[in-house]
């Protein structure tokens, strides 16, 4: 019997480096150990919380669910999560971002969708000094139940776009290009390169920048700087818990060949160890890959609080990959052509498909005894139900993963129409301890999330 025994949060570490490690049996004496002071809730794997945005609103007749109940049958746009995810996700239709809509301040609807996404709040119509929204629910949350990890939270996108000047209407480009805010006025900002959102979490400790840098400069993987850390535990673990750490290596390993492959491979040495600035060409590949990147974070307790914005509100990104040649935003304004909601249909699927392969990957993932989607609670919507018409009320949202018990999913649940959507996220709050009593427009929890 292996009677070593690690901290949940163990780092292997090297010059650059500082690779947390995913739940071992190993781990499992400090957790019983913390549970006999804390209660048992204390060796459970904690519930993570994350939060994927896309833009442009959808063609809600494609996206609208049939039936409720387990009986619910999905719109040709949610087929992809109907299947083998059927009975890991939770359809909700009824919620509303009313501070989303105009309120007397005219056009601008793109601005306020991503501003009152995750705020409930009315974003001031400025495009300079002044920007005023609301503190989003994700840094409510990282403010107490993010302080015990790596990172509080981890922000992410595909697209990093103007904090400064107007991109809707007169309002800030800071309202379309973010979703979190540590303030009212202070928006979080995301990161967009794979590379740099890698180092976040694998790059080495405060002071290690410089040894980080050669790392970068030579084209080192993390894993050779943190090999002789991972020979002598190898050396100590049983054999359940060295297949565990041979595949997690082989996760990080796969993710660095393609962000070396897809991202940095054409850059000079020099570029790639300082900041590089392109981005992926290929939409699909970029949204993977920070999938990918979430989900080792999850895994690894880096963090327990993500956001992901798969584009900006109202970019005009184009999807050849399905046949769409035009803009993005420009075809949501599609004035009821055949043609262009057919397009917008096209991405509308295909932006679920690449949310399906998230799920499917927490689903496979390892956590305790059970996997990472048993304990996740991930909202997939924007705060646009249909674009043509800027419509903020019965919005597309689906939640995927049981919560930790805050979740029965395989349902679709509808709610009075006008529920606020930030009532959805005073019940993800509540249930990992960092309750609040109002966020935005919300009015109390949500009822009947479980059954």
């Amino acid at each position: 019997m292996n009677r070593f025994s690690l901290e949940r949060r163990t780092f292997l570490r090297g010059a650059g480096a500082a690779l947390a490690l995913p739940m071992l049996d190993a781990m499992r004496p400090a957790l019983a150990a913390a549970a006999a002071v804390a209660g048992p809730e204390a060796a459970a794997p904690p519930v993570r919380l994350a939060w994927v945005f896309f833009p442009n609103g959808t063609n809600y007749q494609r996206w609208k669910p049939e039936g409720l109940g387990v009986d619910w049958k999905p719109g040709p746009t949610l087929e992809p999560l109907a299947g083998d995810l059927r009975q890991d996700v939770t359809i909700v239709s009824g919620l509303a971002h009313v501070n989303a809509r105009s309120l007397g301040d005219g056009p601008g609807d793109h601005a306020r969708s991503a501003g009152a996404f995750l705020t409930g709040a009315h974003p001031r119509k400025t495009s300079g000094e002044g920007m005023q929204t609301g503190k989003s629910a994700d840094q409510f949350a990282a403010e107490t139940y993010g302080s015990v990890t790596r990172l509080p939270s981890l922000e992410l996108g595909t697209e990093a776009g103007r904090a400064a000047g107007a991109c809707d209407s007169g309002y800030s480009c800071a309202y379309s290009n973010n979703i979190s805010w540590r303030s009212p006025s202070q928006p979080m900002p995301k990161e967009t390169n794979p590379r740099l959102a890698f180092e976040r979490l694998f790059g080495g400790l405060r002071g290690d920048m410089e040894a980080r840098d050669q790392r970068l400069f030579s084209r080192k993987s993390v894993l050779d700087m943190v090999a002789e850390d991972a020979r002598q535990l190898r050396g100590r673990l049983g054999g359940a818990d060295r297949n565990k750490v041979d595949e997690y290596f082989q996760s990080v390993r796969d993710i660095e060949r393609r962000i070396e492959r897809d991202f940095g491979a054409s850059l000079p040495a020099e570029a790639a160890a300082a900041q590089p600035l392109e981005e992926p060409a290929d939409i699909g590949q970029h949204i993977r890959m920070m999938y990918d990147l979430m989900t080792l974070a999850f895994r690894t307790d880096s963090t327990r609080i993500a956001t992901f914005m798969t584009s900006n509100e109202g970019a005009n990104k184009t999807y050849p990959m399905v046949d769409v040649r035009d803009g993005h935003h420009q075809l949501s304004h599609h004035q009821n052509d055949p043609k262009k909601i057919a397009a917008i249909g096209r991405i509308d699927r295909y932006l679920v498909e690449q949310f399906a392969y998230f799920v499917q990957k927490l689903k496979e993932t390892p956590d305790g005894d059970g996997v990472l989607l048993d304990n996740m609670a991930v909202v997939y919507g924007g705060a646009i139900s249909d674009g043509n018409r800027h419509d903020h009320h019965d919005l597309p949202v689906v939640v995927a993963g049981r919560g930790g018990g805050l979740l029965t999913p395989g349902r679709h649940i509808a709610y009075p129409q006008e529920t606020p959507m930030t009532n959805l996220y005073l019940s993800m709050l509540e249930r990992v301890g960092a309750p609040v009593d109002r966020i935005g427009d919300s009015t109390g929890p949500l009822p009947g999330l479980s059954v």
